[in-house]
């Protein structure tokens, strides 16, 4: 009788340890970085071969860029800090997530990546600040890709 209430005593621990480990925020990890590129290359992907895309690259200035680079810093922002959509661990670098600093740096080098691998520059005739446009735009739809990758698990 006793050996039969030590044996459900360990299935309980052993069951508690695991509930608790779900519960635990996830902390950002190579699999989150892993998913955070795949989701930066997917988003991004369709974007990079529409002509419409270089076009408005070629016709915006940098000042529309830019203001389109912080906006989308902005939602990203919101959705990480701020959304209860996953179960991720407060994690801070100089007072930023640092999941907002992996998804940035991810999504714009794949972007500029990406536009340089497929020969985009070439075929769009960018100047190097129509380069900057273009990656800022494609990198909107990375940055969201990344982080809806990252955060459903």
């Amino acid at each position: 009788m006793e050996d039969k209430l030590d044996e459900i005593y360990t299935s309980l621990e052993e069951l508690r340890r695991e509930v608790e480990e779900k519960k635990a925020p996830d902390r950002l990890g190579w699999d989150d970085i892993a998913q955070e590129i795949i989701g930066a290359v997917t988003f991004a992907l369709p974007f990079l071969f529409t002509g419409e895309l270089w076009e408005i690259a070629k016709d915006i200035s940098v000042e529309r860029s830019l203001v389109i680079l912080i906006m989308t810093l902005a939602v990203a922002y919101l959705f990480i800090a701020k959304s209860r959509i996953g179960n991720l661990k407060k994690e801070e670098l100089f007072h930023v997530p640092k999941r907002l600093l992996t998804v940035t740096l991810i999504a714009y080098l794949i972007s500029a990546g990406l536009i340089y691998l497929y020969g985009i520059n070439g075929i769009a005739d960018f100047t190097t600040e129509q380069y900057l446009n273009a990656t800022i735009l494609i990198s909107t739809f990375a940055v969201i890709g990344a982080i809806t990758v990252d955060m459903v698990k």
